[in-house]
């Protein structure tokens, strides 16, 4: 039996996400973002047409209202770029991770031995240009799920292939059954010797 061991690790010989190369999303799946966006426009200038048409105060300062509608259409497409220019993926041994965020970044590990299911999913625009996402699903539920878009079909499917075959691996190997780590000693008790009785009677004779 191996002997146990419990020895401090140190800080410095733990693997830093600076040091992984990010994978960047495809370049075209920047434009699928800014025709959602664009759709989304669209849909915020008709409904400032209809306020405008249908109430007077929001006429009397139309161009207010268009000021605020062509910011916020600006800070969109900004954000989307920002977003878009931060996100990227990587695969190493034993895990998948996924970087992304605005104004901070998060970046998410999910390793292979969580996996239960992978998926892709092919939107209206990203069909357009031969993109997909992959969706890594887990067994924390839908809040450490992972969905990484922007791939190119191709290179989606290699790595859910990939995927795939680590969680196959990973239930054919035979489940070890750790051993305890410590045992419990019993004590000998000593027990005293009973002195036979026709001992004890050549005593009381001799007496």
């Amino acid at each position: 039996m191996e002997e146990f061991t419990n020895s401090t690790v140190s800080f410095d010989a733990l693997p830093k996400f600076e040091s992984v190369p990010f994978q960047p999303l495809n370049k075209n799946y920047l434009n699928v973002v800014y025709l959602s966006n664009a759709i989304f426009s669209v849909v915020l200038a008709v409904g400032l047409t209809l306020f405008i048409l249908f109430n007077e105060y929001v006429r009397e300062n139309v161009i207010i209202w268009i000021v605020l509608l062509m910011g916020t259409i600006a800070l969109l497409f900004w954000l989307s770029t920002v977003s878009f220019r931060k996100k990227g993926y990587a695969l190493r041994e034993k895990d998948v991770l996924f970087r992304k965020g605005i104004l901070s970044t998060t970046t998410t590990v999910i390793p292979f031995n969580r996996i239960q299911h992978v998926a892709m999913h092919e939107g209206v625009f990203s069909r357009m240009y031969q993109l997909s996402e992959l969706q890594v699903y887990t067994a924390g539920g839908s809040s450490s799920d992972l969905h990484i878009p922007g791939l190119p079909k191709e290179e989606a499917e290699q790595i859910k292939s990939f995927l795939l075959n680590k969680i196959e691996v990973l239930d054919s190997e035979p489940t070890v059954i750790e051993q305890p780590i410590f045992q419990e000693e019993l004590a000998e008790v000593e027990t005293p010797k009973e002195t036979p009785e026709s001992e004890v009677a050549d005593e009381n004779q001799n007496q």
